[in-house]
């Protein structure tokens, strides 16, 4: 197993696969029912054309995961899913495919802790839609290499949808944690894969959860709190919706949450190609520097830089914490294995060869068992 990305095939136009550390353009689809999909929906993919509305889909150099956004809710806006495009843009420059759907209750204000919320059954078709009725649904990484990142209403029902699917990665922006009152259990604990929880300090008041909460969640988990942080700042101050008092102190939450969401679904959803990336995005999610050839260089202008920013403005305070999954090498067969998700052979690992280790060591290649969507497994 070697950490560095793994080279395309000649089909491919440029010399790597779209990733975090070496990003291309984007481009996007609006689609709906007339066009075969189940819902209108945004559909965003790596391209190496600009024109982003008519940029066509970069093919032939290993295939990418699959995201889905969840917008939540914002009274009066009606095409609220619309304004969700930072995000999706830069997980598409990082080689992979997202989807926005419109979600009809949340826009109607349904709390998604309610049973039978319709919204789920319209991330299954979604998700299906992708997966075999999208006409380049041949890109994708079959299951499950599928990530789920939402906002508000948006980030219950991801988690909500992502409980007993396969789902490797899950990502929540401000959810309505402490509005969580349906029969449906709460879904946080029963998260078996790698979680980012995003929320502010400001008047973010129902997303911010307990410390008793937090522990209760598996491993690997993630948290983000941005210290003047308002419901509404992943959206950038320049968009205009009718939910949103006012913003926040810091204008760079939207592009450092961008760079953050890129970083997590990196780490533990990379693209096909991108073995590099489990070793090379840190634990802590925060963006490495760029080492990057002219050609990717022409690529990836701005790209990473919201993050960093935070700490040149005093308004911008922000905590990062996680807690990595624990792992265990096994010097004879030179896997690494999960303890947080063990599979059958960890307890037949003799006293000898077992080893606590906090990243996986060079050389060794990742169970695939303990770790099925990891590109090498």
């Amino acid at each position: 197993m070697v950490d560095s990305p793994v080279p395309p095939p000649a089909s491919c136009p440029i010399g790597w696969q779209p990733q975090a550390l070496a990003p291309v353009f984007w481009g996007v689809r609006s689609l709906g029912p007339a066009d075969g999909a189940p819902v209108d929906l945004r559909i965003f993919f790596p391209s190496l054309d600009g024109a982003v509305e008519s940029a066509p889909l970069l093919e032939g150099c290993g295939r990418y995961p699959l995201i889905l956004f969840a917008h939540g809710h914002c009274q009066q806006d009606a095409d609220h899913y619309l304004r969700w495009f930072l995000i999706p843009a830069f997980l598409a420059r990082s080689g992979y495919v997202v989807v926005v759907p419109r979600l009809a209750g949340n826009e109607g204000g349904n709390n998604p802790s309610v049973p039978g919320h319709p919204d789920e059954a319209t991330l299954d078709a979604v998700l299906t839609w992708a997966r075999s009725g999208w006409e380049h649904a041949d890109v994708l990484l079959p299951p499950p290499a599928t990530g789920v990142v939402g906002h508000s209403f948006g980030a219950m029902l991801g988690a909500r949808f992502a409980v007993g699917r396969p789902v490797s990665a899950y990502a929540g922006l401000s959810g309505g944690w402490q509005d969580w009152f349906g029969a449906k259990p709460f879904p946080l604990p029963l998260l078996d894969m790698p979680t980012l929880l995003m929320w502010g300090l400001g008047f973010d008041l129902f997303s911010q959860l307990t410390e008793a909460q937090w522990q209760a969640m598996h491993r690997p988990r993630h948290r983000v709190v941005f210290d003047e942080g308002e419901h509404w700042d992943y959206l950038s101050s320049q968009i205009d919706v009718p939910c949103r008092p006012g913003s926040g102190s810091c204008s760079e939450i939207a592009a450092a949450t961008a760079d953050l969401l890129t970083m997590f679904f990196a780490r533990y959803l990379p693209p096909e190609l991108a073995t590099n990336l489990a070793v090379e995005v840190p634990s802590s999610l925060v963006p490495p520097d760029l080492d990057l050839t002219p050609e990717q260089e022409f690529f990836a202008g701005g790209f990473l830089g919201g993050f960093h920013r935070l700490g040149s403005r005093p308004e911008c305070g922000v905590t990062v914490s996680s807690d990595s999954e624990r792992l265990l090498a096994n010097r004879r067969t030179r896997e690494t294995h999960s303890l947080d998700h063990p599979c059958a052979w960890v307890s037949k690992i003799a006293a000898r060869n077992r080893w606590p280790v906090g990243a996986r060591p060079a050389g060794y290649h990742w169970c695939d068992m303990c770790f099925p969507s990891r590109a090498d497994g």
